[in-house]
């Protein structure tokens, strides 16, 4: 049994809430933007907040065998004590990214991410019939990323403008009480939109709403079995255009 921490449940709704208060407010006090639709000022950075979520993973199935006695070979087959099947599960997350536009369209961005999720492990098909159990822990999950975001057209609203992401970056994860750590690479891609609320017309600087839907594998860190896992991700937040 694992003790809650709601801080990072706490950190994700104060987010939420800051935006929906902003939203309310500044949505419709701004005349809409010119006829080319609002974009970033190349070389100028952009900051944003957002409260995120991030998806279950399947760590791996693992069997622990031992070998049978055997008369008459010199290889006896193999006995299955137990399996374990471990998940990495959904949980809250608070994100921070600084981008920066290269131009009206192209823009590189580092953020930052952290997470409690827990990690699950299912113990089951004991070889002397003792009664499956599941053992959980909480994990800290840590991620820092680079991304190039590509600004599309605009859509629907003179307001708002669709976008590509994809990129990579490392995982640091620690297991409960910081007993082991463990470490990884990531790598995303996925697609969102942009809502600008004030500004970001001619050049103006801007504030809005962004939100964010991507695809993320990983390899290393907490994991029992060899190759790359996968798991969705989603954010939506506030940006600042300077």
């Amino acid at each position: 049994m694992t003790a809650e921490c709601p801080g990072l449940r706490i950190a994700a709704c104060t987010v939420w809430v800051a935006l929906a208060l902003l939203v309310t407010r500044a949505a419709s006090a701004q005349p809409p933007p010119g006829p080319s639709g609002p974009a970033f000022r190349p070389w100028r950075p952009v900051v944003s907040v957002a409260g995120a979520w991030t998806g279950a993973q399947h760590l791996g199935r693992v069997s622990a065998e031992t070998r049978r006695a055997a008369v008459g070979t010199a290889t006896p087959p193999a006995f299955t004590l137990f399996t374990t099947e471990s998940t990495l599960g959904g949980a809250p997350a608070v994100e921070v990214a600084l981008a920066l536009p290269l131009t009206t369209r192209w823009a590189v961005a580092v953020r930052g991410g952290v997470s409690t999720p827990t990690l699950t492990t299912a113990i089951s098909a004991d070889a002397e019939a003792a009664p499956d159990v599941a053992v959980t822990e909480e994990v800290s999950d840590y991620t820092v990323d680079v991304s190039v975001t590509y600004q599309l057209a605009r859509l629907g609203g003179r307001r708002a403008r669709p976008f590509l992401v994809a990129g990579g970056g490392y995982v640091r994860q620690l297991h409960e009480d910081n007993v082991l750590v463990e470490t990884g690479r990531s790598w995303h891609g996925g697609a969102g939109l942009r809502w600008w609320l004030r500004g970001g017309d001619r050049g103006a600087s801007a504030v809005g709403v962004v939100g964010e839907a991507r695809w993320v594998w990983r390899t290393g860190g907490i994991a029992f079995t060899d190759g790359a896992r996968s798991q969705p991700a989603a954010s939506i937040g506030l940006f600042v255009g300077f």
